[in-house]
């Protein structure tokens, strides 16, 4: 067994497709290159510590204890480091004593809708895995990642975990069979130097609660949501042939955004203050959009922005840059001494 192992893994961001993927329907994802790493150090003494802390005693522990243990606040954190650790021992079906020291550093804001809990759950299953002396196939990382993320936020669509552990822009959508296919969208990075980046703060609702909202708005009103879930998807399908062409952003993107946000709105995952503040831009010929679940009250989290055609966008003061580089490479390994 490996004494030591590190990776990193960076964020992600949607640019068209959310809340449609939870139901089968396309997503357009690019990694970000804000990245989180994770090392970790196998021990003897059955525990499972995060940064030197506090602790989960593992014991023998069996799959259903570990996919038992409750990941709590979806923010990275202890809780979701020692289900995404536990659940990775029991897929390993490591000894019982077997424990883990963690160490966890990440530049992924929580709350921003840039796939932090994704990319934990990536990193610490990797890491652990990789600690433990075992290769695995990246589907088998991606396997035991998802379980965390279903346990994180009850319905994941898949698109983060698939994102951050292979980067690049993917194209990803269900299959018949009910899996997700993602492939490599190569062409895409040309038409995305222009799109910004802005968090515009935490939402005071998690991933799953956006879902479980949309998904209680789908029983009350079927039609109104089916309908914003199509015009989703027509723009999601028309984005990927636009950078796939290597058409550009601005003649190809602009109406798409225009009409994704439009209908994330009908299905009331964008603030009021968000969609007041894009409206603003749109007046200024340009286009934004919330990326990711969103949020209801106050904050939507990630907000794509591309300015007007020559111009520069004009975004509320509260709104933080995140200056990053889309398309970024995915799951690095780097096994320590």
């Amino acid at each position: 067994m490996s004494p030591e192992a590190a990776v990193s893994v960076p964020g992600k961001a949607i640019l068209l497709g959310e809340h449609a993927a939870v139901y089968g329907y396309p997503a357009l994802v690019t990694a970000v290159d804000l990245r989180l790493t994770v090392t970790a150090r196998v021990t003897g003494d059955g525990r499972i510590t995060v940064d030197g802390s506090s602790e989960f005693r593992t014991g023998a522990m069996s799959a259903a204890e570990a996919m038992g243990f409750s990941g709590g606040a979806e923010a990275p954190g202890d809780r979701l480091a020692y289900l995404a650790c536990g659940t990775a021992l029991a897929h390993a079906d490591a000894p019982g004593g077997t424990g883990l020291a963690l160490r966890i550093a990440s530049d992924i804001p929580p709350g921003a809708g840039l796939g932090s809990s994704a990319a934990l759950s990536v990193g610490v299953v990797a890491a652990v895995f990789t600690a433990l002396g075992l290769r695995v196939a990246a589907g088998t990382i991606a396997e035991v990642a998802k379980r965390v993320e279903a346990r994180q936020h009850g319905r994941p669509s898949g698109v983060d975990v698939e994102a951050v552990l292979r980067g690049g822009t993917l194209w990803c959508r269900r299959t018949a069979e009910g899996t997700l296919a993602c492939a490599p969208l190569s062409t895409a990075q040309a038409g995305l130097t222009r799109l910004e980046l802005y968090h515009t703060g935490a939402p005071a609702e998690s991933t799953g609660d956006m879902v479980a909202s949309v998904g209680l708005l789908r029983e009350r009103e079927p039609r109104r949501v089916n309908a914003a879930l199509a015009s989703i998807e027509a723009a999601t399908l028309a984005a990927r042939d636009a950078l796939a062409a290597g058409l550009d952003a601005d003649r190809a993107l602009l109406p798409l955004m225009a009409r994704a946000e439009a209908a994330l709105e009908a299905l009331e995952v964008v603030p009021a203050d968000v969609a007041r503040a894009i409206r603003a831009i749109e007046a200024q010929g340009g286009a934004a959009k919330v990326s990711g679940a969103g949020g209801r009250a106050a904050g939507g989290g990630l907000v794509l922005v591309l300015p007007a055609p020559g111009g520069a966008a004009t975004v509320p003061s509260q709104w933080k840059r995140l200056h990053a580089r889309l398309g970024a490479p995915g799951l690095l390994e780097d096994v320590a001494a």
